[in-house]
C-alpha cells in the first residue's frame, strides 16, 4: 500500500478510535482520587472567583493537593460552573477520554515523522489493545494529561532541535504549550525544560562529532529560543495553580521536591505480601510495568532492541536514543532516589507513549527486515494473536480495563491477592449495588 493510501487509513483509524473511546467512556467509574481532585478544583475555582480571598486551595495538610497544578481538573470545573453542567463526572470523563485520544494521536504523528504511516498505524493499534492505559484514559485527569504533555513535548522538542531549516513558529508554539501544559499539571513537567537544554547540547555535540563543525549562528538562535520557551512555559504553567502563584520559583521547586518524596504512605499488596509504599523492593516499578503491559507491546519493544541497528539510519537513530533516554531516565532516577511509589505504575503512565512508539517501530523494522510475503503475513498474524488476550479482557470487563494483568502472572486471576488490582476503587459502586440487591432479595429488608 502506498503512502497516500496509508495516510488516509491513518486518519480514518484515528477518527474511528476517537469515536470508539468516547462510546466506551460511558462505562467509566469514579475513582477515589477523582473525588479528591474535584473537591480541590472547587477550592481553586473559589480562589480565583474571590480574587484570592478564599484560600482553601492553599490549606491542604491531609491531601497535599496544593502541590499539584492539576490544571485539567481546574479547567473542567471552571467549564462546569460557567455552563451549568449537571453531570460533572460524566463531563470530566469525556475530557479525559479526548485527552487520552490525543496521547494516541500525537504519539502516532511522532511515529509518522520518524518512520512513516505504517508505524503510526501500528501505534494506534498497540494503544487500542492496551487495557491499563485505555482504562485510565476514561477517568484520570492528572496522569493521562501529563502523558500527553510529556510525549508532545518530546515530539516537538526533537522537531525543533533537529530541524535544519529555520524553525516554524508553529513548532515553537506547540513546544511551549506542551511544556507549559505539563508544568501546569505537575511540577515534574520541569523535566521537559531540562530535556530541552540537554538535547540541544547533545545534538550539537553529535553534529560536531559527525560533521566536524558547529553552525554558530544556528546554535545562537536556537539557544535564544530555548531560553524564551523555558521562561514562557514556566509562566504559563502556573496561571491556574494558586500555590505556585504565591511564589513562582520557590513554590514550584518545593512542589517538585514534595512529589519526588511524597509524604503519605500506603499499604500495597506486592508479591503476595502487604508492604508500605515507601519500603517496596527496588524492582517494584519495573515489575509492575512488565506484568501489566500487554505481551504484544513487550514483544515489539524487544524486537526494537534486536533489529534497531539493521534498519534505522544515523539521523533517526540518535532521535530514538533520545526517546529511550526519556523513558529510562525517570525510572533510573526514582530507583536511585528510592521514591515513594504506589498504585502499580499509574504515576508513570507518561512513559507508556514512548514505549508504544518503540514497540511499533520494532514491528515495523521486523516487517521490513523479512522479504518473504509469507513471513510478512506471519508478523501480522503474530500481532493479532498476541492482541487477543488484552482485547478479550476489555470485552469482558467494560469500565475496568485498568485492572489488566498479562500472561506472565496468569492474568487478573493470577494477580488476585498477589498484586494490587482495584487500586483506584472504581469497583466500589457496582460492588455496593450488588450487595444492596443481594440483601433486598434475601429478606434483609430495604437499606
Amino acid at each position: 500500500m502506498n503512502e497516500s493510501r496509508l495516510k488516509y487509513l491513518f486518519y480514518f483509524s484515528s477518527a474511528f478510535l476517537l469515536v470508539l473511546m468516547l462510546f466506551l467512556s460511558k462505562n467509566a467509574g469514579i475513582s477515589c482520587d477523582e473525588v479528591l481532585h474535584y473537591d480541590q478544583s472547587v477550592f481553586v475555582y473559589n480562589y480565583f472567583a474571590s480574587h484570592g480571598e478564599d484560600k482553601s486551595a492553599l490549606n491542604t495538610p491531609v491531601t497535599n493537593l496544593k502541590y499539584y497544578g492539576q490544571s485539567c481538573d481546574n479547567l473542567a470545573t471552571i467549564f462546569t460552573k460557567w455552563f451549568n453542567v449537571d453531570d460533572v463526572y460524566g463531563f470530566r470523563h469525556v475530557i479525559s477520554t479526548i485527552l487520552g485520544w490525543l496521547v494516541f494521536f500525537i504519539t502516532a504523528l511522532f511515529a509518522v515523522w520518524l518512520t512513516g504511516y505504517k508505524t503510526g498505524i501500528l501505534v494506534l493499534i498497540l494503544f487500542a489493545v492496551s487495557p491499563t492505559f485505555m482504562g485510565h484514559a476514561q477517568n484520570n485527569l492528572k496522569d493521562i494529561p501529563f502523558a500527553l504533555g510529556y510525549i508532545a513535548g518530546i515530539y516537538f522538542m526533537l522537531k525543533f532541535i533537529f530541524s535544519e531549516q529555520r524553525n516554524s513558529i508553529r513548532n515553537i508554539i506547540f513546544l511551549t504549550a506542551a511544556a507549559a501544559f505539563s508544568i501546569s499539571l505537575r511540577a515534574g513537567g520541569l523535566l521537559l525544560i531540562c530535556y530541552l537544554f540537554f538535547f540541544f547540547f547533545i545534538f550539537h555535540l553529535y553534529q560536531y562529532i559527525t560533521e566536524g563543525k558547529i553552525a554558530i549562528t544556528e546554535l545562537r538562535k536556537k539557544f535564544f529560543w530555548i531560553c524564551g520557551i523555558s521562561v514562557l512555559s514556566w509562566f504559563l504553567g502556573i496561571l491556574l495553580w494558586p500555590y505556585a502563584l504565591q511564589s513562582p520559583i520557590k513554590n514550584v521547586i518545593e512542589s517538585y521536591k514534595v512529589m519526588a518524596h511524597y509524604p503519605l504512605t500506603f499499604r500495597q499488596i506486592f508479591e503476595g505480601k502487604e508492604q508500605w509504599s515507601d519500603y517496596m523492593p527496588w524492582y517494584f516499578l519495573p515489575k509492575s510495568m512488565s506484568i501489566t503491559i500487554p505481551i504484544v507491546v513487550i514483544s515489539g519493544l524487544i524486537l526494537f532492541f534486536i533489529f534497531i541497528k539493521y534498519r534505522l539510519n544515523e539521523n533517526n537513530l540518535i532521535k530514538y536514543i533520545l526517546v529511550l533516554f526519556t523513558i529510562f531516565f525517570p525510572i533510573v532516577f526514582v530507583l536511585y532516589q528510592k521514591s515513594n511509589i504506589y498504585s502499580s505504575w499509574r504515576q508513570f503512565l507518561f512513559l507508556y507513549p514512548g514505549i508504544v512508539l518503540l514497540a511499533a517501530t520494532g514491528y515495523r523494522v521486523l516487517y521490513e527486515y523479512v522479504h518473504s510475503k509469507l513471513l510478512k503475513w506471519g508478523v501480522v498474524i503474530v500481532i493479532v494473536l498476541l492482541s487477543i488476550h488484552p482485547v478479550k479482557f476489555m470485552l469482558n470487563n467494560p469500565g475496568f480495563y485498568y485492572l489488566y494483568y498479562n500472561q506472565l502472572v496468569g492474568g487478573l486471576k493470577g494477580a488476585y491477592s498477589n498484586y494490587e488490582t482495584d487500586y483506584y476503587y472504581i469497583s466500589q459502586t457496582p460492588a455496593s449495588e450488588w450487595l444492596i440487591d443481594y440483601l433486598k432479595n434475601n429478606g434483609y429488608g430495604y437499606l
